[in-house]
């Protein structure tokens, strides 16, 4: 007879239980939710669109392993080496891959601005029609078939739109134009690849790379905007690691993880020290304490205009960053512009228009592109979002004004730096330094006048944890870039793929103007062109590409994601200053008013 398995003690069960709860609501708080809220929902779609969601999604998962298996698949796939002012090296066996993807981030653009507002259908139609152009251009035979073939396709795609366009739904309305469009491009490819291998070339790379290296630019607001990813996994990590500690293990927990985390960053902060006396530190460090200065100030004067008091919610940034910083990098990246025009210069001269034309397009192209332009821009407008957070706090709305004054001030100073040298520049490491510092100093004001309460400490605990997992950043990371083998890409593909993730919202809403299938193939276009241009520059490992998303996330995590951690600690430090437990409203405070939905 067998004896049944020893009980297991009442103490080690609670144990148990609160680690399966600790980590079960941390897990909900920091992934579960953000997800839930931002994915994409089956709601109201009509008959035929889930399978081009489908479609849509598994080349999304195709293009991200290709980048995250990249260094072994070029160790593993031939390389198809073509000579050049640079040397491209791709994986032969990938190259029809990559090309699909781009084909099928063309189709879903044109597919869903087919019922988006006239004058959006037709700026894609016309940006896809001069891309199908632009990809006949090499065919320079007597018998052009490849040329004929896409202008008869052109032709049949801009009457497909009068057609069609405005139109319901219909699940075949993107069957016809992934024929329009990839047919072309096949034809081309087989034609160009039968004429030039007598000459030794290996076409369809050289086609691939002509395209991307054109089209690349046009990820660019992507690219930023994958910076700020990383900050507001930091500041949701931090943000929830002590409520969840506090709420679930309790208060005793919180003065326990809060004393070996400040041990830990006073530790840090002693041994970055001597860095921070050379000239650049001290410069740096300067940078830092203007920011959370200046973003201080303009929270104070936000709060004098709006009509209601209030505090903004750490949480509430972090939801909104990554969709602020899109938008914001959009309307802002002179190179959406300029790409266009560099595609039409190429068609105009490809297709015989008189060279004064495509210069005229090129000079322009080449004007829009040029640092001065580039940061005068961002300047006018970080200018305009503090404008608008002026607006915004006129209206009674809280945190989503706060967020773009600190997102506005942040891209001011950086434009200045550029534009007039401005000496005083923050550093990631620089702003974690001062917000533990500042933690720090709340934390012993407080044991010195012995008002560590529960709360308090919650909230010095979040800004000191915010600060580590700032300064540690890379921990996210790391495991990516060490299968990805090449510096930058890892923080854009968590980027991409975090985004795709939560940030499809805005696909779930319907207007007349934007009814929900255009919203949802145009969110699909964009993110499966992103990390498919991600995947080429993987691959290809070329170091003088036309566009480096590593180094465009680096500059987006200063842009977006540095202003969202200055809020966070800021945050932190005035509920602790208060008493308080940040993100927590009392009901029977009449200083904290709950915003509603349309306001938040």
């Amino acid at each position: 007879m067998s004896e049944s398995p020893a009980p297991v003690p009442a103490p080690r069960r609670r144990a148990l239980t609160i680690a399966r709860r600790t980590v079960s609501e941390f897990v909900g708080h920091v992934i579960v939710e953000p997800v839930r809220e931002g994915r994409l929902r089956d709601v109201g779609w009509p008959l035929g669109l889930r399978p081009i969601v489908v479609v849509a999604v598994v080349g999304y998962i195709v293009a991200a392993a290709l980048v995250l298996f990249s260094g072994p698949l070029r160790e593993l796939v031939p390389l198809s080496t073509q000579p050049g002012t640079v040397m491209l090296t791709l994986p032969r066996a990938l190259v029809w891959i990559v090309l699909a993807l781009t084909a099928l981030s063309a189709t879903l653009a044109a597919s869903g601005a087919l019922h988006a507002r006239p004058w959006f259908r037709w700026v894609m139609t016309g940006f896809v029609v001069s891309v199908m152009l632009f990809t006949s251009v090499p065919d320079q035979e007597a018998i052009p078939v490849a040329r004929i073939l896409t202008v008869a396709a052109c032709v049949g795609l801009v009457v497909f739109v009068a057609l069609r366009g405005g139109r319901e739904f219909r699940w075949w309305e993107f069957v016809v134009i992934a024929g329009l469009v990839w047919g072309p491009l096949t034809v081309t490819a087989a034609v160009m690849s039968a004429v030039n291998r007598l000459a030794g070339y290996d076409f369809v790379p050289l086609l691939l790379s002509l395209m991307l290296s054109a089209l690349g630019q046009l990820a660019i607001p992507a690219g930023l905007a994958a910076g700020a990813a990383i900050a507001s996994f930091t500041v949701s990590l931090a943000l929830w690691a002590a409520k969840v500690v506090r709420s679930v293990i309790g208060a005793t927990a919180v003065y326990v993880v809060l004393a070996l985390v400040a041990l830990w960053r006073t530790a840090d902060v002693v041994l970055a020290a001597g860095g921070f006396l050379e000239p650049d530190g001290v410069r740096s460090l300067a940078g830092a304490a203007l920011l959370l200065t200046l973003v201080a100030l303009s929270w104070v004067a936000l709060a004098r205009i709006r009509p209601h008091r209030g505090v903004p919610s750490a949480q509430g940034m972090v939801d909104a960053v990554d969709g602020l910083a899109l938008v914001v990098a959009a309307l802002t990246t002179t190179s959406l512009v300029a790409t266009p025009l560099l595609v039409l210069a190429q068609v105009a001269l490809g297709f015989g228009a008189p060279q004064e034309v495509a210069a005229a397009l090129l000079l322009v192209a080449d004007a829009l592109t040029g640092t001065t332009v580039v940061f005068v821009v961002r300047a006018v407008g970080a200018v305009v979002l503090i404008v608008l957070a002026v607006v915004q706090a006129r209206r009674g709305r809280r945190t989503l004004p706060e967020l773009m004054a600190a997102v506005g001030i942040a891209g001011a100073l950086i434009a200045a730096a550029v534009l007039f040298d401005f000496p005083l520049l923050w550093g990631p490491d620089a702003l974690a330094a001062v917000g533990a510092v500042l933690a720090l100093a709340v934390l012993v004001v407080a044991l010195v006048r012995r008002r560590l309460t529960g709360a308090r400490a919650t909230s010095v605990l979040v800004a000191l944890l915010m600060s580590a997992l700032f300064a540690y950043r890379e921990i996210v990371t790391d495991p990516i870039a060490f299968l990805l083998g090449f510096a930058g890409g890892a923080v854009v593909l968590f980027g991409f793929v975090w985004a795709f993730l939560t940030e499809n919202g805005v696909a779930n809403d319907d207007s007349p103007g934007y009814p929900r299938p255009a919203r949802v193939q145009l969110v699909l276009a964009n993110g499966v062109f992103a990390i498919t241009v991600l995947a080429f520059l993987a691959l290809a490992r070329d170091p003088n590409a036309s566009v480096s998303l590593g180094d465009l996330a680096e500059f987006g995590a200063q842009a977006y994601g540095d202003p969202l951690v200055a809020s966070g600690l800021l945050l932190a430090l005035w509920a602790a200053v208060r008493g308080r437990e940040v993100d927590d409203v009392p009901e029977d405070d009449d200083s904290f008013q709950p915003a509603d939905a349309s306001q938040s």
